[in-house]
């Protein structure tokens, strides 16, 4: 008897695989791996993990299950990508960031809703001080409701959007579209190809681009770091605390106001800073042809290099 309850408990695990699934956990952490598909979270103030899969025309097999206090809702590794992870190595200092990717990942959708419509839909229900992560995932993303714990999204291609949240490891390559909400302790994001970000405000932020990327977040109030390689924007409310800008390439970092203290620029190439509030002790480092302009200066500048460096609308005169 208890050989044959065995087999059926088996063989209702595989159909809750193969068709449409409801099931419920006690958990503290949620991750996707190897994701495609619709995926919608939202936030609660109880323990459980609740987790509803409607499974697609296309990938079907989104497996779900608990290991070690972590709920692992499980997709299909990508065709023609057997022998790596399509984001291992997301970030990189050239601008042909698609080249070994395009196999794997397809060029992106031009109607991204739609491109979602044969793939699978899981919807969670999640504690909102739990950690959320995603691995390798082609996803419509929809987090609703604050979600405390941490955002771990480490994925190929992201088009959506979340609420607020208490941390965030933000990955996304080209075609990507993404709006955060508030980020109450840090923010990491990195961003890979032609992607559009936009976010709310940070407690610090961390901000690669590499390539023609667009980021757009609120105010941050410590410490900003900033590096691009490429053509990429990056624009910020404002910033209140330790600011250091790397630009490799013709990128442009604005900041609309705050007090940037301290200030360290380096440029090499045609790119840009242009700080509308005020820099403390600002340290130059310019090659090429930049331009930086700040709103007011406390201290020194100590300038290295070429460029054009304005405070207020009066050029400084090079030493």
């Amino acid at each position: 008897m208890r050989n044959f309850l065995c087999v059926i408990a088996a063989f209702g695990a595989l159909s809750a695989g193969a068709d449409a699934s409801a099931a419920r956990y006690t958990a503290s952490k949620v991750l996707f791996q190897d994701i495609t598909g619709e995926v919608k979270i939202a936030t609660t103030g109880g323990d459980d993990v609740e987790v509803n899969v409607r499974q697609g025309k296309t990938y079907r097999s989104v497996t779900v299950t608990l290991v070690n206090g972590e709920v692992v809702i499980a997709g299909e590794r990508w065709l023609g990508d057997e022998s790596k992870d399509c984001c291992n190595d997301r970030i990189r200092r050239t601008e042909s960031l698609m080249r070994d990717r395009v196999a794997a990942v397809g060029a992106p959708a031009d109607d991204k809703a739609a491109y979602f419509a044969d793939y699978p839909v899981i919807e969670v229900s999640v504690p909102r001080k739990n950690d959320v992560s995603f691995i390798d995932a082609r996803i419509k993303l929809a987090i609703n409701g604050a979600l405390d714990g941490r955002l771990m999204l480490d994925a190929c291609y992201v088009y959506g959007e979340t609420d607020s949240l208490g941390q965030a490891t933000i990955g996304v390559i080209a075609g990507s579209q993404l709006a955060f909400g508030d980020v109450k302790s840090a923010l990491e994001l990195d961003v890979s190809g032609d992607a559009d970000v936009s976010g709310g405000s940070a407690a610090m932020a961390d901000i690669d681009i590499a390539g023609a990327g667009d980021v757009m977040i609120g105010a941050v109030d410590g410490m900003l770091d900033v590096s691009i390689a490429g053509s990429g924007l990056a624009r910020v409310a404002r910033v209140d605390g330790p600011m250091t800008v790397r630009i490799a390439g013709s990128g442009a970092v604005a900041t609309q106001g705050g007090k940037a203290d301290k200030m360290i620029v380096t440029i090499d190439g045609s790119g840009g800073v242009f700080h509308e509030g005020a820099a403390v002790d600002p340290t130059l480092r310019l090659n090429g042809s930049p331009t930086v302009r700040l709103g007011s200066v406390s201290g020194r500048i100590t300038r290295h290099g070429h460029g054009e460096v304005y405070v207020g609308d009066q050029l400084v005169a090079k030493p």
